[in-house]
């Protein structure tokens, strides 16, 4: 099992109730291509839209 799987399977044992953000679709400049996404938890975040403020907030 690679690393990034591993990662993610401790985050999803640990998270609780999670939240799917994605990235929809991308028109011009955007910091991630459509199909980018993270997973939130009330404690914790998975990955990154690459959004910084969006993320943060």
């Amino acid at each position: 099992m690679n690393s990034k799987v591993q990662e993610l399977k401790v985050f999803l044992d640990h998270a609780g109730r999670v939240a799917l953000v994605e990235v929809a679709a991308a028109k011009g400049s955007t910091p991630r291509e459509a199909g980018a996404f993270m997973l939130v938890s009330p404690s914790a975040i998975f990955g990154t839209i690459g959004g910084g403020q969006l993320e943060y907030m």
